[in-house]
């Protein structure tokens, strides 16, 4: 039996020696045999079945080298998977996060958990009044617990942050606590009440707190007890808030006894704020302040020290608020919620409070006795910092700009007013770039005109406004020969429409880029140091926009952002 030819020889992958085959692959010979040999005389059956079997031990030996190459690659291959999950792991520990040290992660963990969300689970189907908050994923509502389950270190550093658990959103059902068995069937939720409440360890709590249910609906009474809240309500707070439709007063237990550090308290939801202040006589610690209205309520020893007064539906005279707060210094005022509310009356003369630093407006709807020009012209606030105007995108506002009452004010407070908002009210271009002009100190502005009522609001962001912001470019709607609002650095915008003059937008930001500060002095200009620019109804042209990153990557920080984005 004749061997392979060298040419058929390979190496045994196990021993590295010479595979020779048995079988001389002939395909010649061999058909030149089958044409001619046949007969007992001429086929030698015994060779033939030598050379068979040497085939089939041949396919053996190949099949078994078949069998170990797979192997073979199959761990290669294995090794290659398990070399670059090695190779992953290697490089995250040259990952930045890992070179932020752990004060650092603090902080951002204290920025990302505003508020762990402990909604009463189960919540049956069946219950007359749904929780107010539909939950998808529940990880998602509770940032404490989420960030300390990524990893040992960041679960170290949350265990060591007590803050991030101290905030707590509570969402309860009366309906649950009418069970029998209520201990039994809450047991898992007030478990993670518990452990809330053990990681906050004694810091003051921050306490949301929402009972479902309605004042009008007599068969929801709220029972006796509410087990969650009776475990929250033994530590003492530094912050209170009430949502809901439940009342206060008609909570099991409802005087708070742990409230001499309570700092802020939120009454938004009160349907009687004399009876629910009562709630908190003890704390003399108050400093923020939010009640649906005033109301006749008395004059309490926490008054005086409340720097931060919010009053969700003002009514009658609108200078009351002093009656209460003496010496605010953030003063928030909404637009009257109710038809039969009492009108808003100016205060004859212009009150004086040397103390505010911050107004901010809310309008609402369109009354005939504006907000607006209710509060600008009873109001003298010469210590004035922060000035926002702005309606809620579910009740817009549709009346007249107060152009009238705001220049009187500004005019009488002679603040040097560094921050200003307008936020979703209707004003044209002219009237907010003579705003502008009475507000030569300002740093900070904010322009956003999403439309709240309709598409026929009127936008302030117009070329003409683009072009009156230029660091030196004289328009008409600015013709002085110095610079509108000099000392900006901050501008955000935010706009609605399709048009938008880009060039102009660009031209103008770089107007205002002088990082060199003798330079800026002697123009009269302070360099613009951060520009926001929101499109809520179009994409970005990146090409358009690339001068601006040359601008970023100096030092100013560019934000331009298109509808997708954000």
């Amino acid at each position: 039996m004749a061997k392979g030819t060298p040419a058929d020889q390979a190496t045994c992958f196990r021993c590295r020696h010479s595979l020779t085959p048995r079988t001389n692959i002939d395909t010649a010979g061999l058909l030149q045999r089958l044409r001619s040999e046949y007969g007992t005389a001429t086929v030698d059956t015994k060779e033939v079945a030598e050379m068979l079997k040497a085939i089939d031990m041949d396919l053996e030996d190949y099949e078994s080298e078949v069998s170990l190459l797979q192997s073979r690659i199959l761990y290669i291959k294995t090794q290659q998977t398990r070399l670059k999950e090695h190779a992953v792991n290697l490089r995250s520990l040259n990952s930045p996060v890992r070179k932020v040290p752990n004060e650092i992660l603090l902080r951002i963990f204290d920025y990302a958990c505003d508020k762990n969300l402990l909604q009463e689970f189960p919540w049956s189907k069946d219950f007359q009044f749904p929780p107010s908050t539909p939950i998808v994923e529940a990880f998602r509502h509770l940032p404490a617990m989420s960030i300390s389950s990524v990893c040992a270190r960041w679960r170290s550093v949350a265990l060591s942050a007590s803050v991030i658990w101290s905030r707590i959103s509570l969402e309860l059902s009366p309906e649950n606590s009418r069970l029998p068995d209520v201990e039994s069937v809450l047991s898992g939720f007030l478990h993670t009440v518990e452990l809330h409440l053990h990681r906050s360890e004694k810091r003051p709590l921050t306490v949301e707190l929402n009972v479902s249910g309605s004042l009008d609906d007599e068969n929801n009474l709220v029972p006796h007890q509410l087990l969650a809240f009776d475990l929250v309500r033994k530590r003492s707070w530094c912050s209170f808030g009430l949502g809901g439709r439940q009342s206060l007063s008609h909570i099991p237990k409802p005087t708070i006894q742990n409230c001499h550090s309570l700092q802020s308290l939120d009454l938004m939801r009160s349907e009687d704020p004399d009876q629910e202040l009562e709630l908190f006589k003890l704390a003399s610690g108050l400093r923020s302040l939010v009640l649906v209205w005033l109301g006749a309520t008395q004059s309490r020893g926490f008054w005086k020290e409340i720097s931060s007064l919010t009053v969700y539906s003002v009514e009658g005279d609108i200078s009351n608020v002093f009656n209460h707060a003496f010496n605010p210094k953030e003063l928030v005022l909404r637009e009257r919620i109710f038809d039969g509310a009492l009108p808003i009356s100016p205060c004859v003369p212009p009150r004086l409070c040397t103390s505010v630093s911050i107004l901010r407006l809310c309008l609402r709807l369109n009354w005939n006795d504006s907000l607006a020009n209710a509060a600008f012209s009873s109001f003298t606030f010469p210590s004035l910092s922060s000035l926002i105007i702005r309606t809620d995108a579910a009740h817009p506002y549709q009346g007249a700009w107060p152009k009238a009452t705001l220049g009187a004010f500004l005019h009488r407070s002679s603040c040097n007013l560094t921050n200003f908002e307008v936020r979703y009210v209707p004003v044209n271009d002219s009237d907010l770039i003579s705003a502008l002009r009475l507000m030569p100190s300002l740093v900070r502005l904010y322009v956003d005109d999403t439309p709240a009522g309709g598409d026929d609001q009127t936008s302030p962001i117009t070329p003409r406004f683009i072009r009156g912001l230029h660091g030196f470019l004289r328009t008409e709607l600015s013709p002085s020969s110095s610079a509108l609002v000099p000392k900006l650095s901050e501008l955000r915008l935010t706009f609605n429409g399709l048009q938008f003059d880009d060039s102009a937008f660009i031209d103008m930001v770089s107007s205002r880029w002088l990082p060199d500060a003798q330079y800026a002095s002697g123009v009269g200009l302070s360099c613009l140091r951060v520009v926001t620019l929101r499109f809520a109804a179009r994409a970005v042209d990146e090409a358009v926009y690339r001068p601006l990153n040359y601008l970023d990557k100096a030092g100013m920080m560019v934000v331009v952002l298109g509808m997708d984005d954000w």
